[in-house]
């Protein structure tokens, strides 16, 4: 078929996701759209408990026997909207913008990341071609809790022989292995006073890079909520007083925090040595991240008094913990310089309902390594006064790099493209670490078209690799279909 016709084809599929919000935990909307266009193609369909989506197609005529394929992607996505932006991610559209070589969304991030994985997924399916039979599992809330593909039952894996995931960012890569992780809720419960000073100074800094706090944690990109917890403890050391009426900042666990901002009171007598404070530190923030944040707004301006302030020592816990928890790599992988093995993000934070909460990811190679630092984070929150909340932990994903799939679709890359494909451990999570975990003979490969700055508002799919994406799996298919024992 004619390239454009495919690349049409797969957009049209995309722009009907992102007609339908589709935040993580929020996905019965998406889910029943998409069970409606599987059985519009006469699949065969489940929606579980979690609203995770099972489909089966059946096999060409003569090739019912051969192994079964799997093709899987999630259908919820990080909402993210610049400053200013009006977005409710619970009813708003994404608007999409197309420059002929990207596509974009206007001010808010893109949901390519999966939407581009299922709508290639929903192409391949609508298309007459050689295949064995192919099962389709689309799940929920993979860019939160991973709800959808921890709950899964793993009786729709055991027959599976090949299992594609669709949820990578670099066309010319298959990943084979990914970081597991454990969220982290740090919480306190707070008492609210008067407040006593005459001031009330609005703090914070903007317009960061943010990003996946998988892939662009190693790329001394600043944590908004981290330097923000650093400009308070300065202000304490200096032993200028002041009350903490309200901070937040951040907007997802696994997106490095790009914005965070403070409300404090304090005597109007003391404004002048703050300003001095906040100066001192950005000339700090410049030597450190100069070279990578160059479009940091620090926010500095008085603001209404406030009608309560936090009690001294809940201040002082939660300055003590932003400033011992560590955000960013704590060690690099063996296997290559430019692959971190452990690392943690402090992704959101807030005080609300009388409580500060405080939201971090941390992801491990090795299952060994994130036992270990659940551990010292959880004695991080304790020292500090405050309690921690584990949810259940992602295994680890080390999948063989020698595997016939993995090979398989090196070959058929560098046919189709005439260069070789690079073959990759990756430090983010991919729900192929539950896969897995559930079924271990599984051959598992994760691929995808090139996304870049996800989990942002700057977001953009690189249009040119969305077409041979197309044709990488369908080959795939079909050559497993003709290979198959």
């Amino acid at each position: 078929m004619d390239k454009n016709v495919i690349l049409k084809s797969v957009l049209t599929e995309f722009e009907g996701l992102a007609k339908i919000p589709r935040p993580s935990g929020h996905e019965k909307q998406v889910s029943d759209y998409l069970a409606a266009r599987l059985r519009r193609m006469g699949l065969k369909v489940i929606q579980d408990e979690y609203n995770n989506i099972i489909a089966d197609k059946k096999a060409a005529a003569g090739f019912e026997h051969k192994p079964l394929i799997l093709l899987q992607g999630h259908m919820d996505m990080v909402c993210i909207a610049e400053a200013g932006v009006d977005y409710d991610p619970l009813h708003d559209s994404i608007k999409i913008h197309n420059d002929g070589k990207f596509l974009s969304a206007a001010g808010t991030s893109l949901g390519a990341d999966d939407g581009m994985g299922i709508a290639i997924i929903l192409y391949v399916l609508a298309q007459d071609f050689v295949h064995g039979p192919l099962r389709v599992i689309f799940t929920v809330d993979e860019e939160q809790s991973m709800t959808g593909a921890r709950g899964l039952d793993k009786k729709y894996l055991d027959n599976v022989k090949y299992l594609i995931n669709c949820d990578s960012e670099d066309y010319d890569m298959v990943t084979v292995g990914s970081a597991g992780n454990v969220r982290i809720a740090m919480e306190k419960q707070v008492v609210w006073n008067k407040p006593q000073g005459n001031c009330a100074l609005h703090i914070g800094i903007k317009h960061l890079l943010g990003g996946h706090s998988g892939t662009e944690i190693g790329r001394n990109r600043c944590n908004a909520i981290k330097i923000l917890g650093f400009i308070l403890e300065n202000l304490m050391e200096k032993n200028i007083q002041f009350s903490l009426a309200d901070m937040n900042g951040g907007t997802a666990d696994n997106a490095i925090a790009a914005q965070a901002s403070v409300k404090i009171v304090c005597d109007a007598a003391d404004r002048p040595a703050i300003e001095q404070t906040l100066s001192q530190m950005k000339q700090g923030f410049q030597e450190i991240y100069g070279a990578t944040e160059k479009n940091a707004v620090f926010v500095f301006e008085q603001t209404e008094l406030p009608d309560r302030v936090i009690d001294g020592k809940s201040t002082e816990a939660l300055i003590a913990l932003l400033c011992m928890v560590h955000s960013g790599v704590y060690a690099m992988s063996e296997k290559t310089t430019q692959l971190p093995k452990l690392s943690s993000n402090i992704g959101r934070m807030n005080i609300a309902d009388d409580k500060i909460t405080v939201h971090i990811l941390s992801r491990s190679a090795t299952n060994a390594s994130l036992a270990f630092i659940k551990t010292a984070q959880r004695l991080s929150a304790e020292c500090s006064g405050f309690k921690a909340v584990l949810s259940p932990t992602s295994p680890a994903w080390n999948g063989d790099p020698d595997s016939k799939l993995v090979k398989l679709a090196g070959q058929v890359f560098t046919e189709q493209n005439g260069r070789p494909m690079k073959v990759e451990f990756i430090h983010g999570g991919l729900e192929c670490n539950y896969f897995a975990d559930k079924n271990n003979v599984i051959d598992i490969i994760s691929i995808g078209p090139t996304n870049i700055d996800i989990h942002t508002p700057q977001e953009r799919l690189q249009l040119d690799t969305v077409v041979p994406q197309v044709l990488l799996v369908q080959t795939l298919i079909g050559r497993l279909a003709a290979e198959g024992k």
